[in-house]
């Protein structure tokens, strides 16, 4: 059993940065914007549906900056599915919410993106238009620079003309646009991409360069359309992908999986000219062995797992692509080779980087306390500090792991089509967004502490003020402690494409994070078997998010000189009930220290030691009995433990309570 953890300050104050929990405030109020009986993702798989105009449309110089939202939605329980739109002015008012398309037929999927000029939204969807029940990719536009308002879509047109009577169907559109084109001047490149259905995996992609007067009638524009050669060979395989467009720059980035080959890896395509020729594909198997500690042991390992819901952005300027999915530790089933199942609640966020100059692939850990965010290696729930030794033990002797579920809903077989990681940018600000179900998870898993989350989700957001190097530990909004969101059970969530800028005032910047959602009525996607078939409301509501200039490489606050004493600090037992013993080593304190206890809103709970200076140098322990500052007894879940030197956190370790 492990005593003692011996880290530098320095290695400390680097985690310390990456597992802050950001201040926040409900600017807007969660609004909602229609209800729907179709309890399943209202907007697009591989891309967001909630897009910001910039402030001015073009070329009349309307005011604009509002937010359009596109969706899926079911109205009334007999209706086809159809495909919505909501516009919301600047201050988040709620100005209309309308069918995009009158057209009486099964519409869904939506994908959209906001001309940067005329701030028109360019809207596609699926929809079954054929005789024969196929689907096409229609295709709308708002002429918002015409009129400066919203509610004038044009008539849709099938941009993918899928053929009838063939199964080989190209659905689940996205909408990119570029601000640049081959053309030059004021010429921008629309690009319209869909995944095949069936047999095999591959995309087509729709393209056209326009002007602002183009907006009027699309479907007069050239469109080229192609698909990837590559992709062709991937008729055994199951590979998830996203695209995101920077200037003359198209990326597809994901995963995909080949178990019976024992096949897992990253993936990226690469096409520098506007999509036009060749696409470079790089790859890497991210498969890593993983150390067991439980009798008998049995072979496992981390793989890429439940991420096929994801968006990709390309950030840094366009020198790195990236999105954010998970990792899940596996188990050898036994039953043959190449088939392994998942680990109970060993999934874990992390943010997969490819570097678009040295083609290199790299991946961060998210959020999770202990761990070395940044090395490639994925954490170990059990070994956090990667020495080779179980951190902690339960009562009986069995080894104990961090548990983690970053999936809506807790029923293991869900988690396929129930995962969902979504990213935003703006310039060196980033925001990840996903559904954790991890409360609920344990509840369902038999642990009655928990019973109070049993049908409670929680919206994860965490942020980064310098492009990835570093994230927040997330802010977690849920119906038990977030009274803006009582009795809501919000799920499929969905950041706005554009962090706004509310303060970039050195020591007070604050971006403006929307979001788009479904508060469904019944826990479980009654589409797939869980929950009853009662609908919800699509709800939009608004952050104001401080992104400290702490977290930016260069700040005044990292180059602050750090005293280099040494720390060790643990507790045993944890999980703990009702107490649990703080050990510490402290060498040349010389300033003023204490140790505090937390929660996990980042609100101080008690102060335990007030100032380490009057403590001998040595090992020293001080025992939490699970109360706060008041002594009274605080309630089941997870609590940081920290120490503080001058009014900065030094080290930081988590502990959890369990009832």
């Amino acid at each position: 059993m492990k005593r003692s953890i011996l880290f530098l300050v320095f290695f400390i104050f680097t985690f310390t940065l990456f597992s802050q929990v950001p201040n926040y405030a409900f600017i807007v109020e969660p609004t909602e914007l229609m209800f729907t009986y179709y309890d399943y993702f209202p907007g697009s798989y591989n891309s967001i549906p909630i897009r910001i105009q910039p402030e001015i449309s073009q070329p009349y110089g309307y005011p604009a900056g509002g937010v359009y939202i596109v969706f899926q939605a079911l109205e009334p329980a007999t209706a086809n599915r159809k495909v919505y739109y909501s516009y919301l002015d600047s201050e988040g008012n709620l100005i209309s919410t309308d069918l995009i398309s009158t057209n009486d037929v099964s519409q869904g999927y939506p994908g959209v993106d906001l001309d940067p000029i005329s701030c028109d939204p360019i809207a596609s969807w699926h929809a079954m238009v054929e005789p024969d029940n196929s689907f096409d990719c229609l295709l709308s536009v708002d002429l918002f620079h015409v009129y400066g308002s919203p509610a004038h879509w044009t008539d849709e047109f099938s941009v993918i003309d899928n053929p009838i009577g063939v199964d080989d169907e190209f659905i689940w559109p996205a909408v990119h646009i570029s601000d640049s084109s081959p053309l030059g001047g004021d010429y921008r490149r629309v690009y319209v991409t869909a995944n095949n259905y069936m047999p095999c995996h591959n995309v087509i992609i729709g393209y056209a360069d326009i002007n602002s007067s183009d907006l009027l009638n699309l479907s007069s524009a050239e469109w080229n359309y192609r698909t990837i050669e590559q992709m062709n060979a991937w008729n055994d395989t199951i590979a998830f992908k996203s695209c995101a467009v920077f200037d003359n720059i198209i990326v597809y980035a994901g995963y995909l999986t080949d178990y019976d080959n024992n096949i897992c890896d990253a993936f990226v395509f690469v096409n520098e000219n506007y999509g036009e020729g060749p696409f470079e594909y790089y790859s890497e198997s991210y498969f890593f062995p993983q150390w067991c500690p439980f009798t008998p042991p049995v072979e496992m390992r981390h793989e890429i797992m439940f991420s096929n819901h994801m968006n990709v952005i390309i950030k840094d300027d366009g020198s790195k692509t990236t999105w954010t999915g998970a990792m899940g530790i596996t188990i050898d089933s036994g039953t043959g080779p190449g088939y392994y199942y998942p680990a109970w609640c060993m999934i874990y966020p992390k943010e997969f980087v490819f570097d678009l100059n040295t083609h290199e692939f790299s991946f961060k850990d998210l959020y999770i306390e202990g761990a070395n965010p940044a090395d490639n290696i994925p954490m170990c729930p059990w070994d956090l500090d990667e020495d080779g030794i179980v951190d902690s033990f339960s009562v009986t002797g069995d080894p104990l792991w961090v548990k983690n579920w970053p999936i809506y809903y807790p029923e293991g077989n869900a988690a396929f089509n129930e995962n969902y990681f979504k990213t935003a940018q703006n310039e060196n600000w980033m925001v990840s967004v996903w559904s954790d179900g991890t409360k609920a998870a344990r509840f369902f898993h038999g642990n009655n502490a928990f019973a109070a989350w049993e049908e409670t989700p929680e919206i994860a957001i965490i942020i980064s003020a310098d492009n990835g190097q570093t994230w927040s530990q997330p802010i977690l909004l849920n119906a038990n402690e977030t009274p803006e969101l009582a009795e809501q059970i919000p799920c499929y969530i969905y950041p706005g494409d554009v962090i706004e800028i509310l303060s970039n005032v050195p020591e007070n910047y604050r971006g403006k994070v929307h979001l788009f959602y479904l508060d469904d009525n019944d826990f479980g996607s009654s589409i797939h078997g869980n929950g009853l078939d009662n609908g919800g409301n699509l709800m939009y509501t608004a952050l104001d998010v401080e992104f400290p200039d702490a977290w930016i490489p260069g700040s005044s606050t990292e180059n602050d000189e750090v005293p280099q004493q040494q720390i060790t600090m643990y507790n045993y037992p944890n999980p703990f009930n009702p107490s649990t013993t703080i050990y510490f080593e402290t060498t040349n304190l010389h300033e003023n220290s204490r140790i505090e206890i937390f929660n996990i809103k980042g609100q101080k709970v008690k102060q335990l030691i007030s100032d380490i200076r009057q403590l001998p140098e040595g090992q020293h322990s001080v025992v939490w009995n699970g109360t706060d500052d008041n002594n009274q007894p605080v309630s089941s879940g997870i609590y940081f433990y920290k120490l503080n030197v001058n009014d900065k956190t030094m080290a930081t370790r988590k502990c959890i309570l369990l009832k």
